[in-house]
């Protein structure tokens, strides 16, 4: 039998959701220490994340729609954010949205410290144990951090399945980077044209 393929999301971060509601607000609600209660601040932004096919809330809630199809079909779910002062390299608390977080075991929960998921070796050992050979990679960025690790993963001998539909990104509109960037998964990658491909995928391993 083919073996089902999991999923790994890149880089989409738990304070995302709160950012992005403050934009859709037009303020923030934010704890004030001395008076022990909420007040209202100026909205947060959230710079640089981009989603070509719609609203960033829509590239949000295609990833989170991909990981709940995913795991309802007893695939493996695992999430990986970059670490910075602030992370806890082990902590089950970091590493993924809100959106996404109530599937994703604890145990596959990582922080990375490079742009690759496999830059962190007790994520890549996990996977190498598990025999990992099949994957479907999704997340931000489509041109940096999802990029590299999709390359690790292919070095490494896993068949990788993306969409850009699932990918976020730092560059606004078309440009050469993005070229290069599907060129790369075109020719390396499984590539589903959308997300009716991409969720159909996961249901010829039902």
């Amino acid at each position: 039998m083919k073996q089902k393929p999991s999923v790994l999301v890149v880089d989409v971060s738990a304070p995302w959701e709160d950012v992005l509601k403050d934009q859709e607000r037009g303020y923030s609600i934010e704890w004030d220490f001395s008076k022990g209660e909420f007040k209202v601040g100026k909205p947060y932004t959230m710079t640089q994340i981009y989603y070509p096919h719609g609203s960033l809330r829509a590239g949000l809630n295609a990833i989170a729609d991909t990981v709940y199809i995913a795991r309802n079909l007893k695939s493996t779910i695992y999430a990986v954010d970059m670490y910075d002062s602030w992370s806890d390299l082990d902590s089950s608390e970091e590493g993924a949205c809100r959106m996404i977080r109530p599937y994703v075991p604890d145990e596959n929960v990582f922080m990375k410290g490079s742009y690759s998921a496999f830059g962190y070796k007790k994520f890549a050992s996990r996977i190498e144990q598990e025999n990992c050979k099949h994957m479907v990679i999704i997340g931000y960025d489509r041109d940096y951090c999802v990029l590299e690790t999709i390359k690790d993963a292919v070095a490494r001998g896993i068949k990788v399945v993306t969409s850009e539909h699932a990918m976020l990104t730092t560059n606004k509109c078309w440009s050469s980077t993005r070229e290069q960037s599907l060129e790369y998964y075109r020719k390396n990658t499984l590539f589903l044209e959308n997300l009716v491909d991409l969720y159909n995928y996961f249901y010829k391993f039902k």
